[in-house]
């Protein structure tokens, strides 16, 4: 009878011990996880005179200490000129009358200076 004991005791630990080869998944756990949509949730500010190293933006008034607590400055673009007609998404500005091709190579218009009289593209 002890030994009886003794092998149920070991048969009953190696089956506590033993991970779940066969155990059914739920349906959300069998489909992979969708990948977070990332998003550039530091969009450019209006007043932004610099790009930091780590791709945020500052708003100073001078390069001298701009983006000090963030790598330093990238690039530099400064006060707006007088009279631009857009900003790039990469902070450059576009003081071109015409608005077709704008921004071209500068990933795109961030957005356009309604205060200028810009032509229309058509």
């Amino acid at each position: 009878m002890r030994r009886l004991v003794v092998r149920s005791f070991v048969v009953a630990a190696s089956l506590a011990c033993a991970p779940l080869a066969f155990a059914p998944m739920s349906a959300a756990a069998q489909k992979p996880a969708k990948a977070a949509k990332v998003s550039n949730s530091m969009a450019m500010p209006r007043t932004a005179t610099a790009r930091c190293s780590d791709s945020t933006w500052s708003k100073a008034a001078s390069q001298q200490g701009a983006c000090s607590a963030h790598g330093g400055v990238a690039k530099w673009f400064g006060k707006a000129p007088k009279g631009y007609t857009g900003r790039c998404k990469d902070g450059e500005y576009w003081t071109n009358e015409e608005q077709r091709g704008a921004c071209s190579a500068h990933g795109g218009v961030a957005y356009w200076n309604k205060k200028a009289k810009a032509k229309k593209a058509s």
